[in-house]
This record gives C-alpha cells, sequence and structure tokens, in this order.
C-alpha cells in the first residue's frame, strides 16, 4: 500500500462547495414517531396509553384493553406493535436513503487479512478510531454493528485471500500497452454540477459586471468533452454520466417538500419558513424551498448518478471532474480572490457522526472491501503530478479534520463526499482551479483559443485543453506502469 501521511484537517462542512452534503444528515426520530405512529388507524391513536420503549426511543400506543380493538385483533396487534418496535429501533439512514441488505457484505468473507482490514480501516477509512463503535476487530474476524445491537462477523485470512468480487478490471490484469495505456478499459466521465439554468439554485454561478456568468457544471461539462477524445487516443472506452446540461434524477425539488420539512424539524431548525428571498437572504435555510432544493440537487441527483454508474455504465474508472471555489459572498458582486488551488480527492475519513446511519457505515464498509484504494491512490498522485507540471497550481491544504493527507505529493486528500461513496468502482475526483481567482477569471474570459498565451508571465493553453491534457497525461503514466503487474508479481 503506498505511503499515507495525516497532516490533519477538517473543513467546516461544506466549505467551499456551495451546500455542504457533510453534516446534513437528516436524524431520523422525526421520522419514524411520525410515520409509524400514523400507521395505527385515529381512533386507536386516540384510545391509547404509551409504551417507552428502551433506550430513549419514541413511544408507541398501547391499547388500553386487552381483546378486539375496533375489529383489530390481539395477535394482530402484537405483531403490528413488533414490526414498529423493530423499525423503530433500526438504526437511522440518510435523507433519500433505504436500510442497507447486509447480506451483500457475505460475499468478502476471507478476501484480505487481518492486517489488510486494520491497514485500510485506521489510514484511510476510520482515522482516529471513528469506527470503534461499530466494528471490533479481533485476531480472526471483524464484528461489524449492522443496526440497533445486532452484529455479523466477517472473517479474515491467513492464507491467500479469496479474489474480491467486482465488475471491474484492474490494470495489474491487463496485459502491458505502452501505446495505449487505456485499452479495454472504460472509463466514465462525471462531469459534476448541473449548470445551465439550474446553476444559480445550486449555488455554483457567479457574474461579474456584464461578463459571461461563471457556472461550474458548465465548465465541468466542457471540460469533460475536451477530455473524452484524448482518452479514446489512448484507447480508452469513454462514457458520460451526464452529457448536457441539467440533472438526470426525474425529481423537482417540488416533489421533496415534505421531506425537506421533516428534515428541519429532526434538526430543530426554527422557526420553518415556507421559501426564502434569494441568495442572500440569511434565513433561507430555514425556508422548505431552500432544503428541497439542496435535497434535490445535492441528494437525489448524485443517487441517481450513482444508481447509473453502478447498474448501467458499470466502467473501470469513474472521473469526476470539478472547479474549486472560495467564498465568493453575494453571486451578483462577487469578490475575487488572489487565491488558486488543485488537490485530488478519495473516499475515506469518515467522522464518528457520519458512521451512526447505517447506510453510511455500509457504504464505507464497501469502498473498504472492494480494496479500490490503492488503485485510487495510485492514479490520483498520477493525475496530480502531471496537472501540477500543467497547471502550476500550488496543492490546497485542509484546515479541519474533515479530510486526510495520503501519499506524498501533497495534493491527495481523502474525504468522505456522497459521489466518491457511492459509486462502486474506483473514483478519482479532481478540484482544479478557483473559480473567483483573478487569474482563472481572466482565463476564462479569454476562451478556448489555440495554442498558449501569456498570464502574468506564465504560458498557458485554454483553461478546458490544460486541464483534459493534465487528466490524460496522469492516466497515461499511471496505466503505462499499472498494467500487467499481477503477472509479473506471480
Amino acid at each position: 500500500m503506498g505511503k499515507r501521511r495525516s497532516r490533519g484537517a477538517r473543513l467546516p462542512a461544506g466549505a467551499g462547495r456551495g451546500r455542504g452534503e457533510q453534516g446534513s444528515f437528516v436524524s431520523h426520530t422525526y421520522f419514524y414517531q411520525y410515520s409509524m405512529s400514523r400507521l395505527l388507524p385515529r381512533h386507536a391513536r386516540e384510545r391509547s396509553e404509551t409504551i417507552r420503549l428502551p433506550h430513549g426511543q419514541p413511544c408507541l400506543p398501547r391499547p388500553r384493553k386487552r381483546g378486539t380493538l375496533h375489529g383489530w385483533r390481539p395477535l394482530g396487534l402484537l405483531v403490528t406493535w413488533l414490526g414498529l418496535a423493530c423499525a423503530v429501533l433500526a438504526d437511522p439512514a440518510t435523507p433519500l436513503s433505504s436500510q442497507p441488505d447486509w447480506d451483500g457484505l457475505q460475499k468478502f468473507q476471507a478476501t484480505l487479512t487481518h492486517d489488510q482490514f486494520v491497514d485500510l480501516l485506521d489510514q484511510v477509512y476510520a482515522v482516529g478510531g471513528t469506527a470503534h463503535n461499530c466494528i471490533k476487530v479481533e485476531a480472526d474476524y471483524a464484528e461489524i454493528r449492522t443496526t440497533g445491537q445486532h452484529w455479523i462477523k466477517l472473517k479474515f485470512t491467513k492464507d491467500t485471500p479469496k479474489p474480491v468480487p467486482k465488475y471491474w478490471r484492474s490494470p495489474g490484469d491487463l496485459p502491458p500497452n505502452n501505446d495505449r495505456p487505456l485499452a479495454g478499459l472504460t472509463i466514465a466521465l462525471d462531469p459534476g454540477h448541473l449548470g445551465g439554468t439550474w446553476a444559480k439554485m445550486e449555488e455554483r454561478w457567479f457574474q461579474i459586471g456584464a461578463a459571461e456568468p461563471v457556472k461550474e457544471g458548465d465548465l465541468t461539462l466542457r471540460t469533460a468533452k475536451v477530455l473524452a477524445p484524448r482518452l479514446e487516443e489512448l484507447g480508452a472506452k469513454v462514457v458520460f454520466v451526464r452529457s448536457r446540461p441539467g440533472p438526470l434524477v426525474p425529481l423537482r425539488p417540488d416533489d421533496l417538500r415534505s421531506q425537506a420539512r421533516a428534515s428541519l424539524k429532526a434538526r430543530s431548525i426554527y422557526p420553518i419558513l415556507r421559501t426564502y428571498k434569494g441568495a442572500a437572504d440569511p434565513d433561507k435555510e430555514h425556508s422548505i424551498t431552500w432544503e428541497s432544493e439542496r435535497l434535490f440537487y445535492r441528494v437525489a441527483e448524485i443517487h441517481e448518478r450513482a444508481n447509473r454508474v453502478n447498474r448501467v455504465l458499470k466502467p473501470d474508472l469513474t472521473l469526476c471532474l470539478h472547479f474549486n471555489a472560495e467564498p465568493w459572498g453575494d453571486p451578483t458582486n462577487p469578490s475575487l480572490t488572489d487565491i488558486d488551488h488543485l488537490h485530488l480527492i478519495i473516499n475515506g475519513a469518515y467522522a464518528e457522526s457520519e458512521l451512526v446511519y447505517a447506510d453510511v457505515r455500509y457504504q464505507m464498509l464497501l469502498k473498504l472491501l472492494s480494496q479500490s484504494f490503492d488503485e485510487e491512490l495510485g492514479i490520483s498522485e498520477s493525475v496530480a503530478h502531471s496537472l501540477c507540471e500543467t497547471t502550476k497550481l500550488p496543492a490546497y491544504q485542509y484546515n479541519g479534520n474533515n479530510a486526510h493527507s495520503v501519499g506524498s505529493s501533497g495534493y491527495v486528500w481523502v474525504r468522505n463526499l456522497l459521489a466518491n461513496r457511492l459509486y462502486h468502482c474506483p473514483v478519482a475526483y479532481v478540484e482544479c482551479y478557483v473559480m473567483n481567482s483573478r487569474d482563472f477569471f481572466d482565463r476564462l474570459q479569454a476562451g478556448a483559443y489555440d495554442g498558449l498565451r501569456e498570464f502574468n508571465g506564465v504560458m498557458h493553453k485554454n483553461i478546458y485543453a490544460e486541464y483534459a491534457d493534465g487528466v490524460a497525461q496522469g492516466l497515461a503514466d499511471y496505466f503505462r506502469t499499472a498494467r500487467g503487474t499481477s503477472k509479473r508479481e506471480k
């Protein structure tokens, strides 16, 4: 496994990324207390006492008298109550997520050793022991808490590990090919955000004077379309997760208003407002409209993309393309900055508060047990090196503890994002340039020119070509070296 070093870091939830996806999980108590009680007939709810469940869980109705209650048989009531109690006692899931099928982990029995498991858990996914309440590691197995106080065992192997069940191809299993190093690989391009008319809603939009508005979703899509033919020339089959502006998910914010209201209530956000008055409204985060929009583009859309990646496209690698930003204030009168930087993100660094959620815990274990980290690190380090050479950008540094530096370049970090968590295959998540830096804005106004131009004493290709060339060269360098290594090791 590559060298890993932690430099500490945890950025405030969602900083620099619009409406952040971390720290926004909806508490389960309201959902269970409200939706479970509604399953009982109205007359049963009104003519009932309450029964206190263990560990301070929400109360459920209990009839005052034995026997039939308005046609309900006692056995039927008992079965109903037991089902409701099991639901209430289950660990919560994040918004728009369902409870995981923990049997899905059984296929990973004996696929790695004790030391491999501990190394990945402690150095990548649960740095600092954040999984201590839900994963207990013994000499021959790990006990994993599924929901409530239910645990399953994952056995380690002391011999040659069984093959990891997966649909993607590892570079070590591919024959060497220096001329077309991406031959035989399917690479999915995932241009971040939505762009188009949705850019203002997702807060990835700003405008300076009469200049064309800057929309991250449009920039990432244009970069992906410049990158695709470069990857194809190197032998890859290229597929798009998103090939046009706008969302993939058929839902719209108005479809999520009830979930948005529940989310605000569960997080004790009061007063709850119906809507807000624009991006500068200081009370917007109290509004159902704002919350339903956030659930739409930040949660539902990413789930839809994950479904497309995992079930339809099934690539060997997914590239998530993004542009970063520093806080710009009012998007109609934004502030520019002299700060510009680059970094790449691999899934990891789960917080203890995130692992409370059953679906997050399950998804972390899927990533760990798929053993994609070493490949993700190798790809990310290579792309970081190439992009550093082409863009001349310095490495971004996190200042909190929601991310940890890995590798040796200083450009690659582990952090738990929804996209790099839900996509099953190896993922390289690129954050290149700061959109509201003065250098970037000047270069963006120059458009997609040919050749080189000078900006602040440095010769550059246009932004799209520079970004695409850096990524393509980094992938080519990595796969030239990595292809065929499995046979050489044997």
